[in-house]
């Protein structure tokens, strides 16, 4: 069985405090769940990652899925050290255990202006450093009503992965957010879903990549519409932002994907 992804983005939510209970909520809840094929990923803020992992290797023997309990990082910076203020390195999130991060987030590429190129440069430093990128891309609603979210998202990935193996980029994950649809409590219909997931799946191979990369949907999924969504062609898990925040609703989604 191929593995399926949920990640938990929890933005800038949380203090230490409420991130802790909810964890100390949500481990002994996968207790009852045999499902190693599931990567769960937990996106915290940068300040709370040492006491999340913390919490996740003290119960890594509750359950098979307690083992596949990773830490995501919601950005890194694009040089390997220096002196830039106030940012966090690839290295730096290796060395506390980190296992992937978030690259490219429209939140990023809308309000810190990050481009293609500057992601690439962000990825290469991800895998250097061991960890797996989560790719995100996705069109805004004016390129989805002018036709031409599919050139926009080819691009994304194009420049995103510029000078990259093609066994570099089976290395990596792909999130398609649309735009348009995060946050908003807008989803992108089953249709939409398809096809892009479908023409992002076809780029891959058209780069010699092979199906093992996931691709993964983000954009106001809840726990009433992501088993549609799961079913989807292509759909290999979720990019998920404020249904991560609660551990009831989290659970209904992450019992949804072992369906």
């Amino acid at each position: 069985m191929k593995k399926k992804y949920l990640i938990a983005n929890w933005k800038m939510y949380k203090t230490v405090q409420e991130a802790t209970h909810f964890m100390e909520a949500l481990l002994p809840q996968l207790k009852a769940i045999d499902g190693p094929e599931l990567v769960l990923g937990i996106a915290p803020s940068f300040v709370h990652l040492p006491t999340i992992g913390a919490l996740i290797g003290d119960k890594k023997s509750i359950s098979p899925l307690s083992n596949s309990i990773q830490l995501v990082a919601q950005n890194c910076h694009h040089e390997a050290a220096g002196a830039f203020t106030g940012e966090v390195s690839a290295g730096i999130l290796a060395s506390i255990g980190v296992g992937g991060v978030l690259i490219g987030h429209s939140e990023r590429r809308s309000y810190q202006k990050e481009d293609n190129l500057l992601l690439a440069k962000k990825i290469k430093r991800v895998l250097e450093n061991g960890m797996q990128p989560f790719l995100c891309c996705g069109e805004s609603l004016e390129a989805r009503k002018s036709g031409s979210h599919q050139a926009v998202v080819q691009q994304q990935l194009q420049e995103s992965l510029a000078g990259l193996t093609s066994k570099e980029i089976e290395k990596l994950a792909i999130a398609y957010e649309p735009v348009w649809a995060i946050g908003t409590g807008q989803v992108a219909g089953l249709d939409v879903i398809t096809e892009m997931h479908t023409f992002i799946r076809k780029f891959l191979s058209d780069q010699c990549v092979s199906e093992k990369v996931p691709i993964l949907y983000g954009g106001s999924c809840n726990p009433q519409n992501v088993k549609a969504i799961f079913n989807c062609p292509n759909v290999a898990g979720g990019l998920i932002g404020s249904a991560s925040l609660q551990v009831d609703q989290f659970m209904k989604i992450v019992m949804a994907l072992l369906e």
